[in-house]
């Protein structure tokens, strides 16, 4: 183990250590309480939490809502439970306790930017989860925790790659295309570039900031939604609580589509070769040619179904394991909240893995009198291994011709996946596919490593005051926040090839060679570091006069960040260790680095006011200065305003709709903005050059400097001005509630590249031009509505669903861009458009192929496709006869359902989740890059490999013009609309149209969770207060169009990592 990880696991034991104490034991002398809990109706309260004031002892309700405990003479008791209002109680023997049901809507605190509110005086538009709705099913990233829980928020997780599962996040859809689309993120009060790595368990809520009258006041940065996280913090109850919960997990793929087995392979491969002409590849003889030459197995082997090359890559289960530990407590000078997380991921593709530790601690303390000091400290440490043939993007792994995964699914199932050799050595055995040779097991395995360690770090720090003391200043508070992060990455690779044995079909044999895409080994090493500050003074004023509420901020805010980096490679290393860069024989690239600073400044404000809790307004401004723009344009100002009634205070509504317990109107207008584009676009930039000019006697090429692009003093920030109105209501006695929201945005001034080439005016060239040109708008709603219950015999049940709907639509830009290509920006369409050929069926007959244009590509047959001439021009051109041939691939709607049922200590909840009215083609990346190469998909027998049963079955087969033409099993389909089966690639097939189309919607159990609570006498007598066992599940079920790949993580591009679905048990005890 290395100093560094020495010294970092050392820190987190000292700081639990240091925060976890505080257990006061005493011996006294108790005296025994027997008692009740009921509702207001007289039913009993199970599981209600009965606690002595003041001390950890305490007891849970049984199923009759009975409890015993002992306590000190003189003690009170304080009772609670889920659903009603706490209640303290004077400890006698006997007593019984009625419990009164919580309203929760009108109590909620929800966190908003820079302070907190009261859910009934919110007027803007938000939503929060807590804890206890968040942590429902282990999972090792956060942003997967969010999809289905909060409305106006789509989380689409896109690999299930260890460390790269997270969830993309976007926040009532896209109104930019514009740099980056992704929401602001806050943890306890400064701004953080991701939370993948944050501790689910130390999350006491998560609030989502989604209109101008929420989001203003982080002007600049606002424009995508703000996604405020708050962690725990300890309570003042003068008695500590430990809390374990521990979980193991087994992960499984959601949606492999079937192979062909040996016997299908051989059959299917030489009918396409025959239904093209061509003689049959895989006949007897070649077969036992093969067996001859140790190949393939013998006659029983194949029956089997020969090699299922997915075995060798994939593990039969992954695996998950997370431990967390907390300890909180305080009394009234202090309290506090600490906590440790340890997670250790195993994938379900081999030699790939993820652990991680955390360590958390948050103090808020009572200095003095009106003075309060609050710290929050946290570390990470990360370990990330994964094989040294990776699963990145890179244009070659995009086409799948490296990739492990995309290898299991070409090689053909007749060849064994090793070969013994005339010396008696086994070595992997692969497929030559064209010029690529690669076993996916052994490219696992045996082609190295590639490992990261991440090591961060961050503090935020409070000091208030508090004006209490001084009469004419009450309700005035003071206060600095102070925040730093700390990142340090080191990452190395160890790239090498492997000796192993190909088949070749021509000769039916197995060759020796290398493997490729690594020409020789390979070591690269990198590091980078990145700390980022927040300075925050600020000024809060919250006081009531009579029927008037004022509450105001005023604040500035000041960050920062510097990043830097380095990295390395070298090739032709003889052993793996002792392994750095300076044991390589050639370098590949000399050692290279960069760095950069950004900084922003901003003021802030904001004024609240309430009449007697009936009518609500709230004025905010932020103005932002920053480094990216010229002087002049540096500054930007977003306002907003937003008002509110609660109509239901009105006489002349009370006095008339009687079943409405609360209904508050809601409406607001404001400006956010983005400056998501290049720095210093408005400076002359320099660029060093060797060689650069030519001088001198000699005429020989010396380094210089020269400018590097071209000033543009004009651009400035784009707008995007938000409309949002709603109401919010609870009804029958708080049993039903429901919310809300129909909301426009309007950008304009979106940075564009106007085109021209990439050459510095100092070379006489052209040069990119940027305008601010674009806009486009985003509208849709939302609603939320929530039932709950407390029936008799202790039985409770939630149901909670919400449906959101937005599309948008790009309404100007630069008319030269807008093509209609999948992947461009086209007027008057929205984001993620598809594009293709227009299909209007498959050839019949030899007439319609002869009165056809000629093919975009590839050639004509019976069964082939047959596209629109749009243009009549007699030939297929993407500019001319291009049309839409399906939906964004974003979705436009997003819904869920969440259930709760709770019965005598046991608890079920299930979260279903699904999006809709969304496509994906299913030849994926080349539709955006001209590209007709085809996808697994698309393309069965792509060079000779192996397909998916389902393709062949369904595609074209003609009828036969004499009996036994194609064998005697032989049916044709022609009742299809794939097209027809090829053993020969042909390409007109692979341009997208309507056919390679396919629905994205989809609803899924994303969650489910059954836990039951130990009874409180046998708690007791394990030494606890809490305790409970639990076993959960996510992506047990999908229901969508094609069940042939996951929708929510479509792996069309050839090779991709799946999405898992899990099956967890875990325990949580409370000491």
């Amino acid at each position: 183990m290395s100093l560094s990880r020495k010294l970092f696991i050392s820190c987190i034991l000292a700081l639990f250590a240091l925060f976890a104490g505080g257990l006061v034991s005493y011996a006294q002398q108790t005296l025994p309480i027997k008692g009740k809990v009921i509702d207001q109706g007289g039913l009993p309260v199970p599981g209600a939490a009965v606690i002595e004031k003041g001390t950890s002892n305490g007891v849970s309700t049984d199923s009759e809502g009975a409890f015993q405990i002992g306590v000190k003479k003189g003690a009170t008791l304080v009772v609670s439970c889920i659903g009603y209002s706490d209640q303290e109680v004077a400890a006698r023997n006997g007593i019984t306790i009625t419990l009164s049901e919580d309203n929760l809507f009108l109590d909620e605190v929800v966190v908003l930017a820079y302070g907190t509110q009261k859910k009934q005086f919110v007027i803007g538009s938000v939503t929060q989860v807590t804890s206890k709705d968040i942590v429902k099913a282990p999972t090792t990233d956060v942003t997967n925790m969010l999809a289905g829980k909060l409305a106006g928020v789509t989380a689409i997780q896109a690999s299930g790659t260890p460390g790269e599962d997270q969830a993309n996040i976007t926040v009532r859809g896209l109104a930019t295309y514009g740099g980056n689309s992704g929401p602001l993120y806050i943890i306890d009060g400064m701004e953080s570039g991701q939370i993948s790595n944050l501790n689910p368990n130390d999350i006491a809520s998560i609030s989502v900031l989604k209109d101008a009258a929420t989001a203003a006041i982080y002007g600049v940065k606002g424009g995508n939604g703000v996604i405020l996280i708050t962690t725990k913090s300890g309570s003042r109850a003068d008695h500590a609580t430990i809390t374990y919960d521990g979980s193991y997990t087994l992960t499984r793929n959601t949606a492999m589509p079937e192979m062909l087995n040996a016997r299908e392979y051989i059959y299917w491969h030489n009918l396409a070769r025959m239904l093209d002409g061509n003689a049959p590849l895989w006949t007897d003889d070649a077969i036992k040619t093969m067996q001859a030459n140790g190949v393939t197995g013998d006659d029983a082997w194949l029956d089997a179904g020969g090699t299922d090359w997915r075995s060798t890559i994939y593990n039969d289960f992954g695996t998950l394991q997370q431990h967390n530990i907390s300890a909180s407590g305080g009394n009234d000078k202090y309290s506090y909240y600490s906590s440790m997380g340890y997670m250790d991921q195993q994938g379900i593709v081999k030699n790939t893995g993820l652990t991680r530790y955390n360590v958390r601690a948050n103090i808020d303390a009572k200095l003095a009198q009106g003075l309060r000091y609050n710290i929050n400290m946290t570390g990470r440490y990360t370990y990330r291994h994964m094989p040294g043939y990776s699963f990145n993007s890179s244009l070659q792994y995009i086409q799948g011709y490296f990739n492990p995964i995309q290898r299991a699914n070409y090689c053909i199932p007749i060849i064994k996946n090793t070969y013994t050799d005339a010396d008696g050595v086994t070595y992997p055995l692969a497929l030559l596919n064209g010029q690529m040779v690669l076993s996916p097991d052994s490219a696992l395995t045996e082609s190295g490593y590639s490992d990261s360690r991440t090591y961060e770090t961050a503090i935020r720090s409070t000091l208030e005051y508090s004006f209490d003391r001084v009469e004419f200043l009450k309700g005035l508070k003071a206060s600095v926040f102070g925040g730093f992060n700390f990142a340090m990455s080191n990452a190395k690779s160890f790239e090498h090839s492997y000796e192993l044995y190909y088949f070749d079909r021509s000769s039916l044999q197995a060759s020796k060679t290398v493997s490729q895409g690594i020409p020789e080994s390979t070591f690269s090493k990198s590091y980078s570091h990145d700390w980022s500050y927040t300075l925050r003074p600020q000024i809060t004023y919250d006081r009531t006069f009579g029927k008037h509420v004022i509450s105001a901020i005023a604040l500035y805010e000041q960050t920062g960040r510097y990043s830097e980096s380095m990295w390395g490679n070298k090739t032709g290393y003889v052993a793996e260790e002792p392994m750095d860069l300076n044991n390589g024989t050639t370098t590949i690239s000399p050692v290279e680095g960069r760095h950069y600073n950004t900084a922003d400044i901003g003021f802030a404000e904001r004024l609240s006011y309430i009449y007697d809790e009936k009518y609500l307004l709230e004025l905010t401004a932020r103005q932002d200065a920053s480094y990216i723009f010229a002087p002049e344009n540096r500054w930007g100002v977003f306002p907003s305003v937003a008002v509110g009634w609660t109509i239901s205070k009105e006489n002349f509504f009370s006095d008339h709709v009687h079943f409405v317990d609360f209904m508050k109107l809601r409406a607001s207008i404001g400006q956010l903005g983005s400056n998501d584009c290049s720095p210093y676009l408005w400076q002359n930039r320099y660029r060093s050059n060797a060689p650069g000019y030519f001088y001198g006697f000699n005429n020989r090429p010396v380094a210089a400097f020269y400018t590097d692009g071209y000033v543009y003093s004009d651009l400035t920030w784009s707008h995007m001005t938000c409309y949002n109105a709603g109401f919010e209501a609870t009804m029958f006695k708080n049993k039903l509630s429901v919310e809300f929201d129909w909301f426009y945005k309007y950008t304009d001034r979106i940075l564009e590249n106007a085109g021209g080439n990439v050459y510095a005016p100092s070379l006489g060239k052209n040069h990119p031009s940027y305008i601010n040109t674009g806009t486009m708008d985003d509208r849709g709603l939302e609603l939320v509505v929530t039932h709950n219950n407390w029936l008799s015999n202790g039985f409770s049940y939630s149901v909670k669903g919400m449906f959101s709907w937005s599309r948008n639509k790009v309404l100007s830009r630069l008319v030269a861009d807008s093509q209609p290509y999948y992947g461009n920006i086209v007027i008057g369409q929205p984001l993620g458009q598809l594009y293709g050929y227009h299909y209007i069926g498959l050839f019949e007959t030899e007439e319609q192929i002869a009165a056809a244009p000629a093919p975009p590509s590839g050639y004509y047959m019976i069964g082939d496709c047959m596209y629109e001439d749009i243009n009549g021009d007699g030939q297929f051109d993407r500019i001319q006869d291009y049309v839409q041939v399906g939906r964004s691939t974003l979705p436009e709607i997003n819904y869920s359902l969440n259930l709760e049922l709770a019965w005598k200590g046991f608890s079920l909840t299930a979260l279903f989740y699904g999006v809709g009215l969304c496509d994906y083609p299913l030849n994926g990346y080349y539709a955006s890059t001209g590209h007709v190469d085809g996808t697994i998909y698309t393309r069965p027998f792509y060079e000779s490999g192996n397909t998916f049963k389902y393709l062949v079955e369904r595609m074209y087969r003609p009828v036969e013009e004499y009996p036994g033409q194609y064998g005697e099993n032989y049916t044709p389909n022609t009742n299809t609309k794939y097209p027809r089966l090829h053993g020969t690639y042909n390409s007109n097939n692979d341009y997208l149209s309507e056919i390679l189309v396919v629905s994205g919607a989809y609803f899924r159990l994303k969650n489910l969770q059954l836990a039951y609570s130990l009874p409180a006498k046998l708690v007791r007598f394990a030494g606890l207060s809490k305790a409970s066992v639990y076993v959960a599940g996510t992506n047990l079920f999908t229901i969508t169009e094609f069940p042939y790949m996951d929708p929510e993580n479509p792996g069309i591009n050839n090779g991709y990592y799946p999405q898992q679905k899990t099956y967890s048990l875990g325990v949580n005890l409370t000491f």
